[in-house]
């Protein structure tokens, strides 16, 4: 047992001191900058056998997928060489990256790792993958059209790049295109010549839009399939106000936020209550409430409540479609200039 042990000592520490018999000429290499295009990049590590004994890798192990080693398959004997391979794909993999590749060997001593690191260029896009979606003669590059955050204080302007793929000039013919009033859209530059990429210019009322939170708008080309969706989020703009001015104002405040439901079966119905109170002095108003999912619907008899006053939400959650852990929301938006946006959460477990 004591030779055992001290066998095993000798070993650990002549892994530990990092006497390797393969004596690799380098165990780091820089490939510098890879094209993408231009596909796998090889390396080739070099090695001599310094020790007194054959070795023989038994497997070499990379840290990823993205590249396959090779190596000298047949016992290297003292005095001789063998090499260990790697071969790097960059395709889909922008960026610089730091591989290892971990050898296992006969001698124990001479397991080592070896590094590979370089940076990526990625491969120039065609239009057409740049520019994806196809309305007409026109592609661009998303489906949904993000206005971002947006108040009621004034429209909202905001350019899209925009690929003009025919042979000829192209005009956004409006007579084509079906939009809803509170939004308008024209090319910023006013056509487009052939193969060249311009801008789409939105510009969005939500004054006119008539709605708070987030909002989905469709545009359509009558000539195509294609639909494009204008999304954002609408909130009450408040102009700056006196200290005076928000102690009059409307204070909405939420008896509770949450409801733990806890654990019920599919096709449970969840109902419960939440307490709205206008602890200000001007009437509070319901601007929008709206929840995250259409299994949640509510209940309130009136949009707007006096100073003082309180009514009650009822918030209905219908768990037929769903399973597992869950976290739905209601949101209302409210005239509350301190507090215009106040989430309650409903949240619990739906089993079999």
């Amino acid at each position: 047992m004591k030779v055992f042990f001290s066998a095993l000592l000798t070993i650990c520490l002549i892994q530990l001191n990092g006497q390797s018999n393969l004596n690799f000429e380098v165990v780091d290499h820089d490939f510098g900058e890879i094209r993408e295009e231009k596909g796998a990049a090889e390396f080739t590590f070099s090695f001599v056998n310094n020790g007194d004994i054959p070795i023989r890798i038994m497997n070499v192990k990379a840290s990823c997928g993205c590249t396959t080693p090779g190596w000298t398959r047949e016992e290297v004997m003292p005095g001789d060489s063998g090499y260990v391979k790697a071969k790097y794909n960059p395709r889909n993999r922008p960026g610089r990256f730091r591989k290892s590749l971990r050898l296992t060997t006969t001698d124990a001593a001479s397991n080592q790792t070896l590094y590979i690191m370089g940076f990526v260029k990625p491969k120039p896009k065609t239009p057409e993958e740049e520019f994806p979606i196809v309305l007409g003669d026109f592609r661009i590059k998303y489906r949904g059209l993000n206005m971002g955050k947006m108040t009621t204080e004034k429209q909202v302007e905001k350019l899209f790049d925009i690929y003009n793929s025919s042979d000829t000039i192209a005009f956004l013919n409006d007579s084509l295109l079906t939009y809803p009033d509170h939004i308008s859209l024209s090319l910023k530059e006013g056509f487009l010549n052939p193969r060249q990429v311009g801008q789409l210019k939105i510009i969005y009322d939500p004054i006119a839009k008539k709605d708070y939170g987030y909002v989905s708008d469709n545009i359509k080309l009558s000539n195509t399939e294609e639909n494009l969706s204008v999304i954002a989020v609408i909130e009450e703009f408040f102009p700056e106000m006196t200290a005076n001015e928000l102690d009059n104002a409307a204070k909405l405040q939420i008896s509770n936020r949450s409801f733990d439901f806890g654990k019920i079966s599919v096709g449970a119905k969840v109902e419960a209550e939440f307490e709205l109170l206008n602890a200000g002095k001007e009437k509070l108003f319901f601007r929008a409430i709206k929840s995250n999912c259409s299994c949640i619907t509510y209940e309130v008899k009136n949009k707007g409540i006096k100073k003082g006053k309180s009514q009650m939400l009822k918030v209905f959650f219908d768990t037929s479609e769903m399973r597992g852990n869950q976290y739905k929301s209601i949101t209302i938006y409210s005239n509350d200039p301190v507090a215009p946006t106040q989430i309650i959460t409903l949240k619990g477990t739906v089993s079999k």
